[in-house]
């Protein structure tokens, strides 16, 4: 007889249906993996979950400020129920160009449901060739709840003060 995780398994059946017990460590292996990726993925999505559109205007550029500073409200959800709220954000970003780094920043929210912020963790700034931007940055909420979101959307320095429509929406 074997002994595989605590149960005896008769010879026999082990020589017949796994040879070595290759099958039997591939199952177990494909079985491990799978339980953590299901365990990881989810622990990247913020909790509370908060989703919806933000609109802001850019309070004062990097080049004064030494980051890019916004202010907006949010139309939004908080675990799905809806809300509104405040947000402000600073971002640190390369000069921009066809495509810049956002290399750090913070952020915070006012919502009826709650008070978040957090870090700007990373993303991209990649020029549209008409004085607009898309923006794509991942947030990590560190008070209020875990996890990240990401927010992506237009940043437009066509008249002043430039402006950012877009969306927070989960990994």
């Amino acid at each position: 007889m074997r002994e595989h995780v605590g149960v005896r398994i008769p010879q026999s059946l082990t020589n017949r249906f796994d040879p070595g017990g290759i099958a039997m460590r591939t199952i177990f292996l494909t079985s491990l993996f799978v339980a953590l990726l299901v365990t990881v993925l989810p622990a990247n999505a913020s909790s509370p979950t908060i989703t919806g559109e933000i609109s802001g205007v850019e309070i004062c550029p990097q080049f004064i400020c030494d980051a890019a500073i916004f202010q907006g409200t949010c139309d939004c959800t908080v675990n799905n129920r809806h809300t509104i709220g405040f947000f402000w954000v600073s971002i640190q970003h390369d000069p921009l160009s066809e495509e810049s780094a956002i290399t750090g920043g913070k952020w915070t929210l006012t919502t009826l449901r709650g008070n978040f912020s957090g870090n700007v963790v990373d993303g991209t700034i990649s020029s549209n060739g008409d004085n607009t931007f898309t923006v794509i940055a991942t947030l990590r909420l560190r008070k209020g709840g875990k996890g990240n979101m990401i927010v992506s959307g237009v940043l437009d320095h066509t008249d002043f003060p430039p402006t950012f429509e877009g969306e927070l929406v989960q990994p």
